[in-house]
């Protein structure tokens, strides 16, 4: 303290005896250090910041660093800096560890059985029908639980319109947690107007239900929209990828094919048909084309339909305009249930620059559920055997 009081004037006298006061202070405790200077001279600081002005308090800052810059200064480990913006605040900033921040939650398991709705694969929501119409409607669905869905595991109906003769059906494979698989059900559309829905689920093989949501108790389901209609109720070529195809040489066509498919036969529609006599139909056509062989054949099944009195199947029937060479047998079969399959009618087609005109009333199947099947077979040629069914439909 002494080389300080001789390094300052007299008229500062009064800052350092303040100054001292703390030192005292200090030593007043029994059995302490030695103080600090630099602490005592901050405390200071901090003290006369509050009772000057700040032209006081910026004086006394300049004198007291100065002193202390010509004191030897004792090494601390943790420092304590008063910083002021104004003379009546202060703020003290302190140098050391932060706290640590909890460990990570653990995660929460994810339930066993749940259900992720990926997309409709047919059929979206509120899809027009007309009554009586069949479909079949497809989800696919992700398995976002912890548990493999296996073939134990059921597709269940739980509530609205069941719109299929089975409620109930066995998954076909096994699908384990994040994978995906698309489910279908054939339906049948009502035959009155209106909006219908129909709510399905999963069943574990502990008979448990199970969907989507957080608490895996919501529905997925299938909305259509029946409308009453006259005039035509069902065209062929709209729904000729609905129907199974299969040929003399394979069980399955892909549809739409390709002109190119001669060997196997193919199926596609196309707009503005052109017929044998040259003319250019302004309906939608359908051409179905046998596998190249003499006893070659091509059949298309379509879904089932809910016949109605009053319904009638209507058509043209010719062959290709480029097709100068063929030779061929129209047939419209059904099947009712799992019966045996019937023929409709017969035509023979050959390229003469003529057409036919075909009306038959499916007034006898009224009230059963029937699935079509449109069949072309070649005849006595099979190397030019293009065939064409104009807008084939059913009329009502």
């Amino acid at each position: 303290m002494k080389n300080l009081i001789t390094k300052i004037n007299l008229t500062k006298m009064v800052i350092l005896i303040l100054a001292g006061v703390f030192f005292l202070n200090a030593c007043s405790v029994p059995a302490q250090p030695t103080p600090d200077l630099d602490a005592a001279v901050d405390l200071a600081m901090q003290t006369l910041q509050a009772q000057f002005t700040q032209q006081a308090y910026e004086t006394l800052v300049g004198q007291l660093t100065q002193a202390a810059q010509e004191s030897p200064s004792p090494t601390v480990d943790n420092t304590v800096t008063a910083l002021s913006q104004t003379p009546d605040q202060t703020q003290i900033h302190l140098t050391g560890t932060p706290p640590q921040p909890d460990a990570t939650p653990t995660a929460t398991p994810l339930p066993c059985n749940l259900i992720s709705f990926v997309k409709d694969i047919t059929v979206v929501d509120s899809a027009i029908m007309s009554p009586g119409e069949g479909f079949t409607k497809t989800w696919q669905l992700s398995n976002v639980g912890s548990c493999t869905w296996t073939t134990d595991y059921d597709l269940v109906f739980v509530e609205g319109t069941a719109m299929s003769v089975v409620t109930s059906f066995d998954l076909p494979f096994s699908v384990a947690p994040g994978e995906s698989i698309e489910l279908s059900v054939p339906m049948i559309a009502p035959t009155t107007a209106g909006e219908y829905t129909g709510h399905w689920m999963l069943r574990s093989n502990k008979g448990i239900l199970f969907g989507l949501g957080k608490d895996a108790l919501s529905s997925f389901w299938v909305r259509i929209l029946v409308v009453a209609a006259t005039g035509e109720v069902y065209n062929f070529t709209n729904k000729v990828c609905s129907a199974a195809w299969s040929s003399g040489s394979t069980n399955f066509l892909p549809c739409p094919g390709s002109g190119s498919d001669i060997a196997t036969g193919y199926v596609k529609a196309v707009n503005e048909p052109i017929r044998e006599d040259g003319a250019k139909e302004n309906e939608i056509g359908l051409i179905t084309r046998p596998n190249n062989a003499a006893d070659g054949w091509i059949s298309g099944v379509y879904p089932t339909f809910l016949v109605q009195n009053g319904d009638y199947f209507r058509t043209s029937l010719s062959c290709g305009y480029e097709s100068p060479k063929c030779n061929v047998q129209f047939e419209l079969k059904y099947r009712v249930g799992s019966g045996p399959v019937q023929s409709l009618f017969t035509r023979l087609e050959r390229y003469e620059g003529k057409f036919q005109y075909v009306d038959v009333d499916l007034s006898p199947l009224a009230g059963k559920n029937v699935n079509f099947i449109l069949e072309v077979r070649n005849g006595t040629s099979s190397s030019d055997n293009t065939a064409l069914w104009i807008r084939p439909g059913i009329w009502r």
